[in-house]
């Protein structure tokens, strides 16, 4: 199931935005930039830099993996207003990486 259009960030106006001023989180594998947004709605941007995983194939199953555990997120939580990117910053599995997002967004 994908991401709903309007959760999700495309612009890089929109990136730039959360990397100037959002706030971070870390965790094992992931890292968060999170900025609250006037929308009322939350957004969701995916990074999977090449040097983590080199082939397209990887970086582009990881981000379906990443935005089904969001859309999960977005179904429980439409009060919440702010605009998040995820990017993952090392390998690890892909039940690990699920997990550890999971427990982020909680």
């Amino acid at each position: 199931m994908a991401l709903p259009k309007k959760h999700r960030l495309v612009s890089k106006l929109d990136f730039d935005k959360v990397f100037k001023e959002g706030k971070a989180v870390k965790g094992s594998f992931l890292f968060i930039k999170l900025r609250v947004n006037e929308l009322g709605f939350p957004r969701f941007g995916f990074v999977v830099p090449k040097k983590v995983y080199s082939r397209a194939v990887d970086r582009n199953r990881l981000k379906r993996v990443l935005s089904e555990v969001v859309s999960l997120y977005v179904k429980n939580n439409t009060t919440n207003g702010r605009d998040f990117i995820v990017m993952i910053s090392k390998q690890g599995q892909e039940g690990l990486i699920k997990k550890e997002l999971t427990n982020i967004l909680k």
